[in-house]
C-alpha cells in the first residue's frame, strides 16, 4: 500500500508539473480545462482552518490566499458549503473573490466551488454528467478535476465547479440582470400549487440576485408559473404555460438528466432538487439550470420515465405531442453522443463510444489524485470498484437509452 501511495504521489506531481504556460495568458476556460489535473493552493491561518473543519454546520467565512498556475489572489473568503457533503475532515468549500474586495473577480469569476466528492467513490460522475449537458448544448457549470493543497499540504481530490451566478448567466444566457434563485429542498415537492401566499415559494427558492427587491417582485412570477402549470386546461397547456416556463428547455434538460441516470435532479423520488431557477425579467419565462450531479450515472438500467407521473410539470408536458417528441429526440441525441465512435478499434473489436472514452481519459487523469487522497471516505479498492462501475455504465447506457426511448416516440403509448 505504501509503495502504491508513493507511485500515486509521483504520478500526481508529474501531472501537476505538465502545464507551464505563462500565468498572464490564462482565462477561466484554462481553469476549467478537464484535459489536465489542476493544482490549486489555499493558504489559510492554521486556527481558521481548524475551526472551519471543526464546525460542520457553520458557514462562517475565513480569509485566505489562493494560488493557481502561477497566479495568486490574496484576501479571498472561504467557507464550508454543501449539505450531505459537509464532512469535517474534507470539507466542501466555496471561495468568494469579492467578499473582502468589492467588485473583484478572478479570471472573470466572482466565486468558485470546490466539491469534495464525498458521495462518489469513482470521482467521475459529476465530471461526466455536466460534460454531457454542455455537449448537448444545455447551460451547465464548467468543471475540472483538482488536487487541492492547504498550506502546502495535499488536502485531497476535489472538483472545481463554476458557480451559478452573474458571470455564469452572462456566459450561458448572454445577460445577467435578471432574477436568479437557488432551490432549497424543504419537503418532497413535485411542482404542485402552493397557494397564493408567497411564503412557501420564498422558502424553496432563495434569491441570488436582486435580493433586496420586494417579495412581490421576486415571487409573484414564480407563483403565477406554478399556478399555470397546475391549472391550465389540458387543451391549452402549452400556450398557457409557455409565458411562464421555457417548456422546450425544460424537456431537453429532463431528457438529458434521464439519459445520465440522474436520480436527484429536477425529477426524483424525493421531489425536485439540485437546480437554480432563472428569468431574465418580470415577464420572461423561467429556465431551470442543473446543479450538483454527484449521484448521476446511478445505474445503467435507470428508467427514463422515473418520477414522470409524480411531477406535475413533467406529467402535463408529456401530454403535448411536440414536447414529447422533443423529449424523445433529446434522448436519442444523448444515446448517439454516448456511443459516438472515433474509428479507433482493434481487430474484431467495436470502437469505444464517446462517453466511455471520456470516462477512461478522466479516470487516467484523476487516478493518482484519488489514490493519494489522504482523507477520502473510500478505500482505494472502493475507488477502483466505483470507477469500473462507471465504465460499465458508459459501455451500455447508450443502447439502453435508445431502446427505452421508443416509448416516447411519436405514436407510442405513454408509459409512466
Amino acid at each position: 500500500m505504501a509503495a502504491r501511495r508513493l507511485l500515486a504521489g509521483a504520478l500526481l506531481l508529474a501531472a501537476l508539473c505538465a502545464d507551464t504556460r505563462e500565468a498572464a495568458a490564462q482565462t477561466s476556460a484554462d481553469l476549467f480545462n478537464d484535459q489536465a489535473l489542476q493544482r490549486i493552493d489555499l493558504y489559510v491561518n492554521t486556527r481558521d482552518w481548524y475551526w472551519l473543519r471543526a464546525l460542520p454546520e457553520s458557514s462562517d467565512y475565513y480569509p485566505a490566499n489562493m494560488k493557481w498556475n502561477g497566479i495568486t489572489v490574496t484576501n479571498v473568503a472561504i467557507r464550508r458549503k454543501g449539505t450531505a457533503s459537509r464532512a469535517g475532515v474534507k470539507p466542501a468549500l466555496r471561495v468568494d473573490f469579492d467578499r473582502y474586495a468589492a467588485g473583484r473577480t478572478f479570471l472573470g469569476l466572482t466565486a468558485l466551488s470546490f466539491n469534495n466528492v464525498w458521495q462518489d467513490a469513482s470521482g467521475l460522475r459529476e465530471l461526466l454528467a455536466l460534460k454531457v449537458y454542455r455537449t448537448l448544448g444545455l447551460p451547465a457549470s464548467r468543471i475540472a478535476p483538482v488536487a487541492l493543497y492547504i498550506n502546502n499540504q495535499y488536502a485531497g481530490y476535489y472538483l472545481a465547479v463554476e458557480e451559478i451566478d452573474e458571470p455564469f448567466l452572462a456566459r450561458a444566457f448572454g445577460e445577467s440582470s435578471g432574477y436568479l434563485f437557488e432551490y432549497r429542498r424543504v419537503s418532497n415537492y413535485y411542482f404542485e400549487y402552493l397557494g397564493t401566499d408567497l411564503a412557501p415559494y420564498a422558502a424553496i427558492y432563495e434569491p441570488k440576485t436582486r435580493e433586496t427587491e420586494s417579495d412581490g417582485s421576486l415571487y409573484l412570477p414564480v407563483e403565477a408559473m406554478v399556478r399555470a402549470v397546475n391549472e391550465a386546461p389540458d387543451e391549452d397547456f402549452a400556450a398557457a404555460v409557455s409565458p411562464h416556463v421555457d417548456l422546450e428547455a425544460f424537456m431537453r434538460l429532463t431528457a438529458a438528466q434521464a439519459a445520465v441516470a440522474e436520480p436527484d435532479g429536477l425529477l426524483g423520488g424525493v421531489g425536485m432538487n439540485n437546480h437554480f431557477l432563472y428569468r431574465s425579467g418580470q415577464r420572461a419565462p423561467h429556465r431551470f439550470v442543473p446543479w450538483d450531479a454527484s449521484l448521476a450515472l446511478a445505474a445503467a438500467d435507470y428508467p427514463l420515465h422515473a418520477w414522470h407521473a409524480e411531477n406535475v410539470l413533467m406529467r402535463r408536458a408529456l401530454t403535448v405531442p411536440s414536447l414529447t417528441r422533443l423529449y424523445y429526440d433529446t434522448l436519442v441525441a444523448a444515446a448517439n453522443l454516448f456511443d459516438q465512435a472515433d474509428g479507433a478499434a482493434g481487430a474484431g473489436q467495436a470502437a469505444p463510444g464517446w462517453l466511455e472514452r471520456e470516462a477512461s481519459r478522466l479516470l487516467d487523469l484523476v487516478r493518482p489524485a484519488m489514490l493519494a487522497d489522504p482523507v477520502k471516505p473510500f478505500t482505494n479498492a472502493e475507488f477502483d470498484a466505483g470507477a469500473e462501475e462507471v465504465l460499465a455504465f458508459t459501455r451500455i447506457r447508450g443502447e439502453f437509452v435508445r431502446w427505452e426511448a421508443r416509448r416516447f416516440k411519436p405514436g407510442a403509448r405513454p408509459v409512466y
